[in-house]
């Protein structure tokens, strides 16, 4: 299976309804990194443990614009759909031996920011 393959099966388990968190680990090393504007996480248990305080409800989704790799660096540009709207964001994935070793995102945070301001 491609890298690019390993990404898209990444985005159908987290991003097409309920997340599945344990299905989600399985595809990250041990030592998996994760940094966005609003989260960071240092091991695959860290980063899913982050996801699960979120709740095992939590419904997301978003629609994959553009996906490309090239080696071990795979490339999205996403659009997310949330509660607080549509928010476009790119990320950039780092693989393996076939699992996700590292991932950044980046995204303007500003409307989860605003969640719960009233603005």
């Amino acid at each position: 299976m491609s890298n690019v393959e390993i990404i898209k099966g990444y985005f159908e388990k987290f991003f097409s309804g309920k997340t599945r968190h344990s299905e989600v680990r399985e595809l990250l090393t041990d030592d998996f990194s994760f940094r966005d504007p609003l989260m960071s996480a240092n091991s695959a248990d860290a980063y899913v443990e982050q996801l699960k305080a979120f709740g095992d409800e939590l419904e997301l989704y978003a629609e994959v614009r553009e996906l490309v790799g090239e080696g071990d660096i795979v490339a999205a540009l996403v659009d997310f759909q949330g509660p607080e709207g549509k928010i476009t964001y790119a990320q950039w994935f780092t693989m393996r031996e076939g699992k996700i070793a590292r991932l950044e995102v980046i995204y303007d945070p500003r409307p989860f920011l605003n969640m719960g301001a009233g603005q």
